[in-house]
């Protein structure tokens, strides 16, 4: 018999909460696509030292996403609880045992999960080809379709998700095993008032949130923050989000009872008491949401800057083929010419000489001028024996003849030089500061004094390799007065390299040690200011390390879009089903609207208001919260990297995607809750 009415209270529960269990589903799908890639056989193939990473990122996303899903879980069935508890008090008031009610109830969810996953399972088989497709595709490799259901991979996602569904089960039958009759039937009617002192308290709350919103925001872009206030400072803005929904509560009834100028227009009576009375019952909830929504935006934008960086930039900090560094300046690179003999087929290399004379013009208004080192300056100042050189001892030069000859390998065309003109050969990102250099420091060669004539920002591995973020190019007459600073070898090969090869090119130098990729150099090595994602060491091998970053940086997107895509389906799920499961009370109150007067035309204009207004609430404070975040962070990852995007660019794509999905779940629950409310006339 109990079997049967869980079965039939199942499917009722399926039709009344259909957006619930679409978002379960989706969820249990995207839980198993990406449990399958930990175990996948191909992404292993393509890159097997990276696997382990990406199979970490993922468990670590997957640890943050279960309390999630768990709070979700706990919240839905409090929320079902909530609604029919009328119901179960009168099961007990006919002599049915709690014991036997609570396992009704249990039997009835858990049915309601299995359905989910059961419905995730297909659609997650085929979102894991297409995470793999893409992935495959951003090595520009070709993947060919293989419907592959991985075990470990499926029975993970059922360990996980049974789990979560276990606990919140479990949590809400003790619950549960402690009501009475009494708190079943009135259980839908706790947390409606709010006292006088209360709402005086809480609009001072209001204030104080809106204060420290502000405070946050100047720490944020005046460089305020430090190691030791940021965890604190951001512990304080989410217990001011929640403190903000106490005093817009509060707010909200204080201007209804003042009789504010807009309370009685049209249906703003009506509309205001439904959102006091709402964010009074659900303000932590809301605060909750918000949290969500905030995460999940900035979760996508710092994915969309990883990918930007990836698609537009990631080639250029790797020009040559191969490129070898020695501190020896007349170095040969025998031991890595035999290496790549034997590893590759060498289509053209060159070995050629870094010059200095003594001076550091350059170096000291980079130091005084750069925005880079005006921001790191008061760190370096208060730990000045920890970190490196970003810059060499000296400025670095170059002879024409060897800049023309790695132009030409690099497929750009030759430059000329009078006598007593340089070129300034750097990274985008410093173009303007070297621009100021070459108004104001005339350029020493010998005893000649030498104009610039042009600054050039093509790719020329510039990290440490030829100069950091810069180089001094001057006519080879110029460079025969000056001395050589150290080595270098570039090489350009036919074909990609192969694997490992950076391994056996970086075991030909001279280590400090076996544990450690430093060199024991007799210079000291400038590695340039590009901070985030650099290219800087004494061997780069652009086929692996290409490969390489790409599978790091993918291995920190993939996550990231995870976490936010199910943080965004979860708070929209609150959002959807609390409407619809008000639906029987939404509509005795429309109806009242009828009978004084309004059309129907007119109650779904009220409907559409309502659920606009809802909606906006949350979603409104985190997109200003996020909004302020992103747009830091933006501006942060565009100084330090030296891509060219607008600072809007990132948020823009992650807000766009975030309307999209808002507006799929906003138009299903105006439909569904127009459909409630209007049923049986």
């Amino acid at each position: 018999m109990l079997s049967k009415l869980a079965a039939r209270n199942a499917r009722r529960s399926m039709r009344d909460y259909l957006i619930y269990l679409v978002t379960m589903a989706a969820i249990a799908a995207l839980m198993f696509a990406f449990d399958s890639m930990i175990f996948s056989e191909d992404i292993l193939k393509l890159y097997v030292q990276g696997g382990g990473m990406m199979a970490a990122m993922i468990a670590i996303a997957t640890f943050f996403i279960i309390f999630i899903i768990a709070w979700l879980i706990h919240y839905m069935i409090r929320f079902m609880l909530e609604k029919r508890s009328r119901e179960f008090g009168t099961y007990m008031l006919l002599g049915m045992k709690k014991k036997e009610i609570s396992k009704l109830f249990i039997r009835e969810n858990g049915l309601l999960g299995i359905v989910a996953f059961l419905l995730g399972i297909l659609p997650g088989i085929f979102l894991q080809q297409v995470l793999t497709v893409i992935f495959y595709s951003i090595y520009g490799r070709q993947y060919h379709l293989s419907v592959h259901v991985s075990g470990w991979g499926f029975l993970l996602t059922i360990c996980l998700y049974g789990l979560v569904y276990f606990f919140a089960l479990l949590r809400n039958k003790r619950q549960f095993k402690k009501m009475n009759i009494h708190d079943l039937i009135y259980l839908d009617k706790q947390n409606e008032k709010l006292h006088e002192k209360t709402r005086k308290a809480s609009s001072v709350w209001f204030i104080v949130s809106l204060i420290y919103f502000v405070i946050f925001a100047v720490f944020l872009f005046t460089g305020e923050f430090t190691l030791a206030n940021v965890w604190p400072m951001i512990a304080v803005l989410i217990v001011c989000v929640y403190l903000f929904y106490v005093g817009f509560s509060g707010m909200a009834v204080s201007y209804i009872e003042r009789k504010g100028k807009r309370v009685y227009k049209g249906s703003n009576l009506f509309l205001f008491r439904q959102m006091a009375s709402k964010i009074k019952t659900m303000r932590f909830t809301m605060g909750t949401l918000t949290i969500l929504f905030t995460a999940a935006l900035i979760g996508c934008s710092v994915a969309m800057m990883f990918g930007d960086f990836q698609q537009r930039e990631l080639d250029a900090e790797l020009p040559f083929d191969v490129i070898v560094f020695s501190d020896q300046t007349n170095d040969d690179f025998t031991a890595q010419r035999e290496v790549l003999e034997k590893e590759t087929k060498v289509k053209d290399q060159m070995i050629y000489r870094i010059y200095e004379n003594g001076s550091t013009a350059a170096n000291d208004y980079l130091y005084e001028n750069l925005p880079y080192f005006q921001q790191t300056k008061p760190l370096k100042e208060k730990y000045p024996d920890e970190g490196e050189n970003e810059l060499f001892d000296y400025d670095t030069y170059m002879k024409l003849s060897d800049y023309n000859k790695l132009r030409h390998m690099l497929g750009f065309s030759k430059v000329s030089l009078d006598e007593d003109q340089y070129l300034i050969q750097t990274k985008e990102r410093i173009r303007d500061t070297m621009e100021g250099f070459a108004e104001e420091k005339p350029l020493r060669a010998g005893e000649k004094e030498l104009s610039c004539k042009g600054i050039s920002t093509i790719p020329f591995s510039q990290s440490g390799e030829n100069g950091a973020d810069y180089l001094l190019v001057v006519p080879d007459s110029a460079a025969a007065s000056m001395k050589p600073f150290y080595s270098l070898m570039a090489v350009d090969i036919v074909g990609k390299a192969p694997n490992g090869l950076q391994e056996k090119l970086a075991k030909t130098q001279n280590y400090e040690d076996e544990d450690t990729s430093r060199m024991n150099m007799r210079i000291t090595w400038g590695f340039g200011t590009n901070q985030v994602v650099t290219m800087a060491d004494t061997v780069l091998v652009q086929t692996n390390l290409l490969e390489q970053t790409r599978f790091i940086i993918t291995a920190v997107c993939y996550p990231l879009f995870y976490i936010s895509i199910v943080f965004l389906c979860v708070a929209m799920t609150i959002l959807s089903v609390q409407q619809l499961g008000d639906a029987a009370k939404y509509k005795f109150r429309y109806q009242v609207l009828s009978k004084l007067g309004l059309n129907e035309k007119e109650i779904d204009k009220v409907v559409l208001k309502q659920l606009s207004i809802y909606y906006l609430c949350p979603v409104l404070v985190a997109a200003v919260m996020s909004g302020v975040i992103s747009v830091f962070a933006s501006h942060k990852f565009i100084f330090y990297t030296g891509i060219n995007t607008p600072v809007l660019f990132y948020y823009g794509i992650s807000l766009a995607f975030f309307m999209g999905v808002y507006l799929i779940y906003f138009i299903a629950t105006y439909i569904e809750f127009r459909r409630n409310i209007w049923s049986g006339r």
